[in-house]
């Protein structure tokens, strides 16, 4: 810990001096920012050892998920020497809006408050770039943020306003939202720990609005991915016109080879904001188009991605029930486990809890519940105990 911190000191605090001051929250913020750069930097020297947090998986559900995206026309879509617009695919836009409204009981989402793009990524700097332009400021967030959000506070020279002083699912978490409203940005749900945000906060971030006038943007990205089924998300109940929402489809499915994502915007913003979207990023590709398509078409089915949640949840029963985790946060969503394994520290390469804005939880790190390697490294300090057969 002591190590990541001196690096903050060192490469960012000559940044801050150059700027004049240490303001509002952006140490903590880009505090975060170092303790990624620290794991990714143990990952390169560290070859051998098993990354157990990786992003990256085992999906034995792609046949199922896209049973006829191989033997897909691409041409289909157009002219494969032009430029492939899936930001003017109005079928695209509708069939997520029936996706919305139908399978998950979203009834303000519209197809004219849905702009497509690839990749989750592209969205983020979209988002912050968007409140940029438009004269914002300053940001409030509640940790835990993806890192390339934090590297474009930085480069934008954004003020940062903390008002969560933990993670939300830790017990000592207090939300302070300024008086004044502003912009707010939080992730939804906890993704590396499997856990929505509470539905107290939600509710006190949508009162907040409402009174305020404040602009929101939701991370979304791993949202929908409930274990018990597609649901509406909490944060459906925001103001429509003054929200902006990042969703992810490529990560429900976890199939991170393709390229798709889409941001529900105000109506009223849709317009500028894709052409935004566009200038940053340029068209989607064919591929990633034809994709889009059926990944909507996936979730839209009776089963949606249930089968892959399903087996997180079988392999998370599997870690308590062998005990290779001594403790855990109890997941309900997605694909990540946030635990303290039996095994030594020193077999594996984890992202702890500073690596997401909290503190306390030692020994916790980030567990993909999908990737094989991970969950070797993890078992392996309980194979006695392990029920025989291995991995399902």
């Amino acid at each position: 810990m002591s190590e990541r911190l001196n690096e903050f000191d060192k490469d960012d605090h000559l940044e801050m001096e150059h700027l004049g001051r240490i303001p509002d929250d952006r140490q903590a913020l880009y505090a975060e920012l170092a303790a990624n750069d620290y794991v990714s930097r143990s990952i390169r020297e560290n070859p051998d050892l098993p990354f157990v947090s990786d992003w990256n998986g085992e999906n034995p559900y792609v046949s199922t998920f896209l049973p006829q995206l191989a033997d897909a026309r691409l041409d289909q879509l157009g002219q494969l020497e032009a430029y492939s617009h899936i930001d003017a695919d109005e079928e695209l836009t509708s069939a997520i809006a029936d996706l919305h409204r139908y399978r998950y009981g979203e009834g303000t989402v519209t197809a004219a408050r849905c702009v497509a793009g690839a990749g989750s990524s592209a969205f983020l700097t979209t988002l912050l770039m968007y409140q940029h332009l438009a004269g914002v400021q300053e940001v409030c967030y509640l940790p835990p943020v993806h890192s390339g959000f934090a590297w474009w506070i930085r480069k934008l020279g954004f003020g940062v306003r903390r008002v969560m002083s933990e993670v939300d699912f830790s017990r000592s978490a207090r939300l302070t939202l300024p008086r004044e409203g502003g912009l707010l940005w939080f992730t939804d749900p906890v993704w590396f720990a499997g856990v929505p945000v509470r539905e107290e906060t939600i509710a006190t971030i949508a009162e907040w609005q409402r009174r305020t006038g404040a602009t929101v943007i939701v991370d979304g990205t791993f949202q929908y991915m409930h274990w018990n089924g597609a649901t509406a998300e909490a944060s459906e109940q925001l103001d429509p016109d003054r929200t902006f929402r990042l969703v992810c489809p490529t990560k429900v499915l976890m199939l991170h080879g393709f390229r798709f994502a889409y941001a529900i915007v105000p109506e009223q913003d849709a317009t500028e904001f894709a052409r935004l979207h566009g200038r940053l990023h340029g068209p989607a590709g064919v591929t990633d188009r034809r994709f889009a398509h059926h990944a909507i078409a996936t979730l839209r089915g009776e089963e949606g991605a249930r089968p892959l949640m399903a087996l997180a949840r079988e392999r998370y029963c599997d870690l308590i029930a062998s005990g290779a985790v001594t403790a855990a946060v109890t997941p309900t969503t997605g694909y990540f486990l946030f635990a303290r394994p039996s095994v030594p520290a020193n077999r594996f390469i984890g992202m702890d809890i500073t690596c997401f804005g909290g503190t306390g939880h030692p020994g916790y790190v980030r567990i993909n519940l999908l990737n094989r390697a991970a969950m070797d490294c993890v078992l392996d300090a309980a194979r006695p105990r392990a029920v025989a057969g291995g991995l399902p």
